[in-house]
């Protein structure tokens, strides 16, 4: 087999660089519930790959994605994302009262958690500021924690 120019090895060590660099960026910018979920679906994806029978032809996307996890639920200690050992909390909502300001809407109120509270000081901003415009922003939000470090309860 006859050697490869310098310049094309060069190129596919470049583009293999990069492309280590980019998943390595993905999964750094990924919470710890996201790599461990990406990474039980990537290893039981793969062992069922290796596990069926190639007569079989190429099962649906949908049914890869049953297999797998099916296969995780009978293995938890090995799969804990998919198992809900790293479940998130809830999603919460806090809602916030704008207004327009030099020709964006800025926020106008504090950050409020209870949505009567919003809208009752969405209406008295709308009574006591006649002509201004203002309106209600409810932002919804889901938060992952893990704690590294858990403080004793002070007494």
């Amino acid at each position: 087999m006859p050697d490869l120019p310098e310049a094309l090895v060069t190129y596919l060590v470049n583009r293999d660089t990069a492309r280590t660099d980019r998943v390595r960026g993905f999964l750094n910018s990924l919470t710890h519930r996201e790599r461990a979920l990406i990474h039980d679906a990537a290893v039981m994806g793969y062992v069922q790959g290796l596990m069926r029978d190639r007569n079989e032809g190429c099962p649906k996307d949908s049914q890869v994605v049953h297999l797998v996890i099916d296969a995780c639920f009978a293995i938890p200690e090995g799969y804990p994302a998919v198992n809900g050992q790293f479940a998130p909390h809830p999603p919460t909502s806090s809602f916030t009262i704008e207004t327009p300001r030099r020709d964006d809407w800025d926020r106008w109120s504090p950050v409020m958690d209870d949505p009567e509270w919003a809208r009752a000081s969405w209406a008295s901003a709308l009574e006591n500021v006649p002509g201004r415009k203002f309106r209600m922003v409810r932002a919804d939000t889901v938060y992952t924690v893990t704690a590294e470090h858990t403080p004793e309860d002070p007494e």
